[in-house]
């Protein structure tokens, strides 16, 4: 009797000890049996972070658009920001579905939770947040260590950044997303923190949304030091060169910036701020002149 009440008591500890807890983006607390390992991620963003945090081998489904780091971009894809495929994901039986939480459609996803998926929520809008999201992943995945080293990492990168750039002169700085319909970030885009990071007050920092459309009067008017946009040759940020009074462009702060990741809130997104950083340097010694 004692042997088999010291077997149960072994038995429902290491069972404990097997499952794992950790509390979502949405605040909810998700508890699963065993680590996961069978992971679908339903946003590019999501894909990174798991790599990261030493989980890609379990990442069995993701979305489409993924392209970091590159190995991910081997793995199935199950869905996009507008449609998920409902068979194919039950069809991998996934121990978890990470799904962007502003990105994904809401109804797409209760579909998934009325299946009986377990559905963890991630949303990452400031670069402080990648970090955490990388340990939060390495526990799901019980892959802790990897993950914590590097989050350590990317955290080490940022302060880097943040300790070369502190108390250089601060630039406005107006970011084109797009020019027809002309659309910016506003404070729940990560390029604002971005660009705070490097230096730079986005004009637009008073926007709630994360891409907001605005006018072109909007910016005259916001007279930014500093005018961004991709790294595409298309010739959007041309017409601006054409306002002379503008400060940016009395300066030749007229600028494209080839930084693919800027806009990816996961790690990957380092590489791309480190960019950013040094266009605002160089843009910084010509309104110095």
């Amino acid at each position: 009797m004692i042997r088999l009440l010291a077997s149960l008591c072994l038995l429902v500890a290491t069972s404990a000890a097997a499952s794992v807890t950790v509390v979502d983006d949405a605040g909810r607390s998700i508890t699963l049996a065993a680590p996961a390992h069978r992971i679908v991620s339903l946003a590019p963003n999501v894909t990174d972070t798991l790599f990261a945090a030493g989980a890609g081998a379990y990442v069995v489904g993701t979305s489409r658009f993924t392209d970091y780091p590159a190995e991910a971009r081997t793995v199935p894809v199950v869905g996009d920001a507008t449609m998920i495929d409902l068979e194919r994901i039950v069809s991998l039986k996934p121990d978890i579905v990470v799904v962007w939480k502003s990105g994904n459609p809401a109804a797409q996803v209760d579909k998934l939770v009325r299946l009986g998926l377990p559905v963890f929520y991630a949303e990452t809008t400031r670069l402080a947040d990648v970090a955490a999201a990388v340990r939060r992943f390495g526990r799901l995945a019980g892959t802790d260590a990897v993950a914590e080293r590097n989050a350590s990492s990317f955290e080490a990168g940022l302060e880097r950044l943040r300790s070369t750039y502190a108390g250089k002169k601060r630039l406005k700085v107006f970011y084109q997303v797009w020019d027809r319909p002309l659309m910016t970030i506003g404070r729940a885009q990560i390029i604002d923190d971005a660009l705070d990071l490097c230096g730079g007050d986005n004009v637009f920092a008073d926007l709630a949304q994360a891409a907001p459309a605005v006018s072109r009067e909007a910016v005259l008017a916001r007279n930014p030091d500093v005018i961004l946009g991709g790294g595409e040759a298309d010739g959007s940020l041309e017409p601006w060169k054409q306002a002379a009074f503008l400060a940016a462009v009395s300066h030749g702060n007229v600028l494209s910036i080839d930084a693919p990741t800027l806009a990816l809130p996961s790690p990957s997104i380092l590489p791309g701020v480190t960019t950013l950083c040094r266009t605002l340097d160089e843009a910084r010694t010509r309104t110095d002149r």
